[in-house]
């Protein structure tokens, strides 16, 4: 009679334990109502079915976990277990991931999306030697400079308070360079530093002007694209390994194909949101001539400091050199 009893719950251990949900907490600045959120949703409820239950997906959108690097922090001990980041934050956790977003590294989408075909699969390796699985890169267009008053050069930005994004050493080192003022944040307090005073200057993306209401507090749009924009889900890879070899293939099909309609549809969406801007009364401005040459030849300088200073991968950079020169020979300058 034990030996049945001992039987029978060990069966009803071994039903519950294959039953239990797995719950994957996932942060993300994406505003909540944005299409992004909408997606991840989707995506959550497609895992959930596919998967009979057992692996949920629970986002937390809008900032409320925090800042990349509080949530990066939040993962570590495990109250989060993955998140969707800028290239800032992806590349606290690999710092080669900060490839794609050097200053005026590329000049057109055609171009990048050239180098992506080459050097996505690095980067993904790389951010998996870190601890980190991901699904994908999203493009969200090329940063652009808007102002509350009109920009045509560097020259006319001195003594006004320029973002960058919290990680940006990169960034950061080249505005010094250009003899300007560089204050850092993160994306979820750029809001509201354009409304107190503490930011007088963003570099970001139609897009992503839209998406985090930043239009509500500026005025113009000069046509200076200075950096690639770019974000990717990542999820620790001990999460991941707790799953059956079933589920993780479930999560990993639906999370890449998500990320394939991000990359897609955002240039799409970025066209878009530069009409509604303009709509909205922002105004284009058109860079002095010769000023993007100038803001590149600084780039570059700053570039190559960082590399021989050992802050940046010397051997990835060349590596995406050698892939942009061939890259422009087919898609052109």
């Amino acid at each position: 009679m034990r030996k049945c009893i001992c039987s029978l719950l060990f069966l009803l251990v071994t039903v519950v334990a294959a039953n239990a949900a797995t719950t994957i907490k996932i942060a993300t600045i994406a505003p909540e109502g944005s299409s992004w959120m909408r997606q991840m949703r989707s995506a959550a409820g497609q895992v959930k079915a596919q998967t009979d239950g057992r692996v949920r997906l629970k986002f937390y959108g809008g900032g409320v976990m925090g800042n990349e690097k509080s949530v990066l922090r939040k993962i570590r001990v495990g109250q989060l277990h993955g998140a969707a980041l800028t290239g800032s934050g992806l590349s606290a956790i690999s710092p080669g991931a900060v490839v794609y977003s050097l200053p005026l590294l590329t000049a057109s989408v055609e171009q990048m999306n050239c180098l992506r075909q080459k050097m996505d699969k690095e980067i993904a390796a790389r951010l998996l030697k870190r601890g980190f699985v991901s699904f994908g890169f999203a493009s969200g267009g090329y940063a652009n400079l808007m102002s509350k008053m009109p920009i045509h050069n560097a020259a006319e930005m001195k003594g006004l308070k320029v973002w960058v994004p919290e990680g940006d050493r990169v960034g950061y080192a080249v505005l010094e360079a250009l003899g300007l003022a560089p204050v850092t944040l993160p994306l979820s307090d750029v809001l509201t530093g354009l409304q107190t005073g503490l930011v007088d200057i963003v570099g970001t993306s139609p897009l992503g002007a839209l998406a985090f209401q930043w239009y509500t507090q500026l005025h113009y749009i000069t046509r200076l694209p200075l950096v690639y924009v770019y974000g990717a889900l990542v999820i620790d890879k001990r999460v991941m390994a707790r799953l059956s070899p079933a589920d993780g293939k479930v999560v990993r099909a639906v999370l890449e194909q998500m990320y394939r309609n991000f990359d897609q549809q955002n240039l799409v969406d970025d066209e878009q949101a530069l009409a509604v801007l303009q709509h909205e009364g922002l105004q284009m401005v058109e860079p002095t001539s010769g000023e993007y040459a100038r803001w590149n030849t600084v780039a570059q300088q700053v570039i190559k400091r960082m590399v021989t200073d050992g802050v940046l991968d010397g051997a990835l950079y060349q590596r995406v050199q050698a892939r942009l020169h061939a890259c422009r020979s087919v898609v052109g300058q």
